[in-house]
């Protein structure tokens, strides 16, 4: 999924993919992360949007561990490394996605860090942008990202 050399910038929904085992394409989303263990970032509020999808699916039924799933994707698995998402950097570009294209604000924010915080953390290495939102993936597209909707 994330090629050598790259660093992936990954949406909520693609980690919850790869937390839990019931999703579409869990396995093989959560073997490429694996594989890309070291080279993933993401904002810092993905975390929040982990634990509510977390807390949903075991409302639902679903097994869920919400401490292990979080551990599992922040520290002992592929280690996704948060970024803080300073709101001087990242707000003004999220709102300026959001009014240019129809995404939700989470999703705008998550576009606005990779294309602030994730580019300065790339720096060289090629930056891709990999959601399960086709939406956003569009958005992101548009914004001039690279953009894997892993499958």
């Amino acid at each position: 999924m994330i090629p050598s050399g790259a660093l992936g910038y990954l949406d909520s929904s693609v980690i919850a993919r790869a937390v839990l085992a019931d999703e579409s394409h869990h396995d093989s989303t959560r073997d490429a992360l694996l594989a890309a263990r070291d080279r993933l970032i993401t904002w810092c509020g993905a975390r929040v949007e982990l634990a509510s999808a977390l807390r949903a699916a075991g409302a639902q039924g679903r097994v869920v561990d919400p401490d292990d799933a979080a551990d599992w994707a922040f520290a002992s698995g592929p280690r996704v490394m948060l970024l803080p998402g300073a709101p001087d950097a990242i707000v003004p570009v999220a709102t300026a996605i959001a009014t240019r294209r129809p995404v939700r604000a989470l999703d705008a924010l998550h576009i606005a860090t990779a294309l602030t915080e994730g580019a300065v953390v790339a720096g060289d290495a090629r930056l891709i942008f990999v959601t399960g939102d086709n939406r956003q993936a569009d958005a992101a597209r548009a914004e001039g990202l690279e953009v894997l909707v892993p499958a």
